[in-house]
């Protein structure tokens, strides 16, 4: 098994339900996206350089987020970068959509929502496999960071932003 995918596989695991200790058994709400929506606007780095990134995150028309990005990274020329996601969630916190981007690359996305944030994994062993974390904070922030999958079974984070949602 390669380390990455025994470091997914006890994601899943650290996140299953444990059962009630007493006999009167609440049941829980369905996970939600609800606190990620809104208008974002963040900075820090990315591919090694500053940038700044929007993040627009609201309801899909099937019920499930929509998220639009753009990024600029700061160098001579800039980099533009934007992508569009649709996400769907199950009662479980497990999540599925689609990313396409202004590269013309669509990639499958899973992940899986926790009370901390939103892990996903993009991609595909015939292109590129990545994962991106976004991390709530209790001062209304978002961080979100980015990796790839090298080679020998190690991630390369090569963005990372903190956000403030817009007013």
């Amino acid at each position: 098994m390669t380390p990455s995918l025994a470091a997914w596989l006890l994601v899943l695991a650290s996140h299953q339900p444990s059962m009630p200790a007493t006999a009167t058994a609440t049941v829980a709400e369905a996970p939600t996206l609800a606190a990620f929506r809104g208008n974002w606007g963040g900075e820090g780095i990315a591919f090694g350089r500053p940038a700044r990134a929007t993040l627009a995150i609201g309801p899909a028309d099937d019920g499930g987020m929509a998220l639009a990005y753009r990024l600029v990274v700061e160098r001579e020329p800039a980099i533009a970068y934007s992508a569009h996601a649709d996400y769907r969630i199950d009662a479980k916190g497990r999540v599925r959509g689609r990313w396409s981007d202004s590269r013309g690359q669509m990639r499958p996305v899973t992940g899986i929502l926790t009370s901390e944030g939103l892990s996903t994994h993009w991609g595909s062993a015939d292109v590129e496999i990545g994962r991106s974390t976004y991390m709530l904070h209790s001062d209304d922030g978002l961080t979100v960071t980015d990796s790839v999958l090298q080679h020998d079974g190690s991630w390369r984070v090569f963005a990372t932003l903190r956000y403030r949602k817009n007013p």
